[in-house]
């Protein structure tokens, strides 16, 4: 039986990382940029800075700033804005202390194997129907990761090496041990293929900005299912592989957002395929459950109706699979919230000042 898990970046989040665009957006803002064309980029982020919580689309707005035929200079602010993020996300990487906390992300990683226990009782027997169908195989874990950090794949580390952490179940005489399968980030890591960018064309104020020579490969890497396809390493193909494979997904720590979009569509896709199948999505802002449940009722319809918006699916169709889209506002990982320490402040100062200092160097005379 395959489980599969898409994780985002409330991940990080809830481990205490700042990994919040708005927060790398604070940190860039305090670099000092080496050409006119960043100069002008930071000066439209500084003046449209409620923008850039959601970067990857203001960076498709940012070309309708731009001239016909720029594909460079939009190139030039796209790249280093990613560099800058990888080397932020690199220093709020720094902040885990995975020794230290061992026993405790192992201890986290066991609730992989309870995630439909704070269900309701019907919903949980549907649920567990799954389990039940499937019961003569052993529990495979894979995981899909969004966020460019390693934090995930360090965790998950931790937990291939722990005695048992997965847990097991019997089928007749037999033992059947739960395993850790595939990890895949699908948007690459601060090291290797990064992926920023948008869904689609309709997410490009200025298409004609890439009206030039060469314009479309500055175009594929803006384009993130573009993106990767350049990289030829069929990242995206692996991971809708490892989806449509799967027999129960759940989803942690991920905005249904407009620039991943196509995914929404592929686990909607997924889901219609099969009546068997069943999605998980966890909700971190989901109203509490009082005496009366209208509230929590009601955020679980519209979170539903978030994930179905965003699929190809006829009306019919996205009813139908509804009811197979289960809610939670349980933090499977909450054993290892806020373990992240404290960045030194003269540590983060004197890596900006070394930034800085690298730019001026470059900046033209």
């Amino acid at each position: 039986m395959n489980i599969t898990f898409l994780i985002g970046n409330g991940f990080d989040r809830n481990l205490g990382l700042d990994t919040t665009y708005s927060k790398f957006v604070e940190h860039y803002k305090k670099i000092a940029p080496k050409t006119d064309n960043l100069k002008k980029f930071h000066n439209y982020i500084k003046d449209n800075e409620e923008l850039w919580s959601s970067a990857e689309i203001a960076m498709g707005k940012y070309t309708g700033e731009l001239e016909t035929g720029v594909a460079e200079v939009f190139s030039e602010c796209h790249t280093d804005f990613c560099e800058k993020l990888a080397e932020y996300l690199k220093l709020q990487m720094e902040r885990m202390d995975y020794d230290d906390s061992s026993e405790i992300i192992i201890k986290a990683f066991s609730n992989l194997n309870k995630i439909i226990q704070s269900f309701p009782t019907q919903e949980r027997d549907v649920l567990n129907a799954v389990y039940k169908n499937r019961n003569s195989e052993p529990i495979t874990f894979n995981f899909i990761c969004y966020n460019y950090t390693d934090t995930l794949d360090q965790c998950i580390f931790l937990v291939k090496n722990g005695s048992g952490s997965l847990g097991s179940h019997k089928y007749g005489n037999q033992v059947l041990n739960h395993s850790i399968g595939q990890i895949c980030h699908v948007h690459g890591t601060v090291d290797n293929e990064m992926v920023f960018g948008v869904n689609d064309d309709s997410q490009i104020s200025k298409a004609d900005v890439f009206d030039c020579e060469d314009g479309d490969l500055y175009k594929n890497m803006l384009i993130k299912i573009q993106a990767n396809a350049s990289y030829l390493e069929n990242t995206d193909s692996k991971a809708a592989q490892i989806i449509q494979n799967s027999h129960l997904i759940y989803i942690y720590g991920m905005s249904i957002g407009e620039t991943d979009k196509l995914w929404w569509d592929r686990i909607c896709t997924w889901l219609s395929g099969n009546g068997e199948r069943q999605l998980i999505v966890q909700k971190y802002d989901m109203p509490a459950k009082t005496v009366i449940q209208l509230p929590y009722q009601l955020a679980e319809r519209r979170a539903r109706r978030d994930i179905t918006k965003h699929s190809s699916l006829d009306d019919n169709k996205k009813k139908h699979i509804e009811s197979r889209i289960h809610i939670t506002g349980e933090n499977i990982f909450g054993d290892i919230k806020d373990i992240a320490k404290e960045l030194g402040h003269k540590k983060y100062l004197t890596v900006l000042e070394q930034i800085n200092s690298e730019e001026k160097e470059l900046a033209p005379v």
